[in-house]
């Protein structure tokens, strides 16, 4: 465990036991040349960058190493080398992680790790070096979304050489069985240049104190900003047990823009800004933690174990290539006569639904057991029941199909003509955090899926024949589209 220094050390540098691997029952549909393979320490991930078939894009799959914290409040990291000299590009994040034991991860970007162990306590830092934060996950946050055209610069002479990961523990008692976790997120990096680059700013409060029983708190930090224009695409919010909302705002000429605003109680996603804007030097970016003291009996602190608080706001922006800077941060205590002006809705905690709180938990087994029963005793559906009545189904492991492009696929069929109709997600995955208990789908958030939805493939030599609903369809299953 890190001593108290080395948490507010953490904290200074900042500014869910699951292994989540898919893998379609339809096997035959292949996204990769090269399959998950299952390593020594228990966990189950390609062990080297997996690349495209059709394109110079790869993966990196970037896990802790089967890991079994024995402490609460445990900060553990792992760094991976790029795999690649030349100047490359992030462009998609898929994250591993469960709130159930893990209280939340960071993706930051260096040229030299803090250690060369194959993980280590990094209490005192991820890097020796200047790092980029690139990506935050915690509560169950669904994957992130970059726009077309924009990726986090890599490699070259971005300064980073380097990820390293970096995972909060909270609970050992998430332990208790010795199980080997494997958190992490695969980042999709392509050699293609990006005509934007991407980056985090990070506002985070370092002197917030709330008193026990007080029922509103506030926290503000607001800096001027003085870098190239900016045009933030979405945002992330993190406080722990106390936090209601956090609010971040553009102030020019005296008027308050809200860049986003929400709950960290719910999953700690980055969201779309609530409108399309850009900041522009002399810009403020101000932001407000809204905290309740209430249910304690001591003052709580802004540090790094699950019982002190944050209060954090990350921007997900992108700009001009020629001029990007990756990583920004505002640590500047705002000033009360400014704060006078905040938009009412900065005070106002957001609603939450308790079924949304426990689906951020990861708590699926809250159900009444009338509820259970209910559901335990549906009849099966004709489909179902044609499956039970003898057909079969057999893998062909040589048909010339097994590299086709797709994602999750929810639905078969022929056509008249006896051509394979696929109906597939594309990037969008369907996982434990998709829906809600009343099953109302989570992450409308990052927009319609952008390639084609329905294919129509030869069925002897995989050729596609038509393809059909780019950027119409959000939720997608055998039985829904819409």
């Amino acid at each position: 465990m890190a001593s108290i220094v080395s948490s507010f050390i953490v904290l200074f540098l900042l500014l869910q036991d699951s292994c989540y691997c898919f893998r379609s029952p339809l096997s035959v549909f292949k996204r990769h040349q090269e399959s998950p393979s299952s390593l020594s320490n228990g966990c189950s991930g390609p062990t080297r960058p997996v690349t495209s078939p059709d394109s110079s894009d790869f993966t990196l799959d970037i896990r802790m190493p089967g890991v079994t914290p024995t402490e609460s409040d445990t900060y553990l990291c792992k760094s991976y080398r790029l795999p690649l000299e030349d100047e490359a590009y992030v462009v998609d994040f898929r994250p591993h992680a469960n709130m159930d034991t893990t209280h939340h991860m960071l993706l930051f970007g260096c040229n030299s790790p803090a250690s060369t162990d194959d993980y280590w306590d990094c209490g005192a830092g991820p890097c020796t070096d200047k790092s980029s934060i690139m990506y935050a996950w915690a509560r169950n946050a669904p994957p992130t979304k970059l726009p077309k055209g924009v990726g986090f610069k890599v490699g070259g002479n971005s300064g980073i050489k380097y990820f390293v990961l970096q995972v909060h523990y909270g609970d050992a008692k998430a332990f208790q069985d010795n199980h080997k976790d494997c958190t992490g997120v695969t980042v999709q990096i392509t050699p293609d240049r990006q005509p934007l680059i991407a980056g985090i700013y990070l506002s985070m409060s370092m002197d917030t104190v709330i008193p026990p029983g007080e029922k509103a708190v506030y926290s503000d930090i607001a800096c001027v900003y003085e870098k190239p224009t900016m045009h933030p695409f979405a945002y992330r919010v993190h406080t722990h047990q106390l936090g209601q909302v956090v609010s971040g705002f553009r102030i020019r000429n005296g008027k308050w823009t809200l860049i986003g605003r929400q709950s960290p109680q719910l999953p700690q996603a980055f969201y779309p800004v609530e409108e399309p804007l850009e900041i522009r030097p002399g810009d403020i970016i101000a932001t407000r933690c809204l905290f309740t003291g209430q249910g304690r009996t001591s003052n709580t602190y802004i540090g790094g174990t699950s019982s002190d608080e944050m209060c954090n706001l990350y921007i997900m922006y992108y700009m001009d290539a020629a001029r990007a800077s990756s990583y920004m941060t505002c640590v500047r205590t705002g000033d009360a006569k400014l704060f006078q002006d905040i938009p009412a809705i900065a005070n106002i905690p957001v609603p939450v639904d308790p079924d949304m709180v426990m689906m951020a938990h990861g708590h699926h087994h809250g159900m009444k057991e009338p509820e259970a029963r209910n559901i335990q005793k549906q009849p099966k559906r004709e489909e179902e029941e044609v499956l039970d009545q003898g057909f079969h189904l057999e893998e062909d492991v040589d048909w010339p199909g097994v590299n086709l492009k797709v994602g999750q696929v929810s639905g078969l069929a022929l056509d008249p003509n006896n051509n394979l109709v696929i109906f597939h997600r594309s990037d969008h995955v369907w996982d434990e955090n998709s829906f809600d208990r009343k099953f109302v789908y989570q992450q409308r958030g990052i927009g319609p899926i952008e390639e084609s939805a329905i294919l129509v493939v030869n069925p002897n030599t995989s050729a596609i024949l038509q393809s059909t609903g780019r950027n119409l369809y959000v939720v997608c299953d055998l039985y829904l589209c819409n």
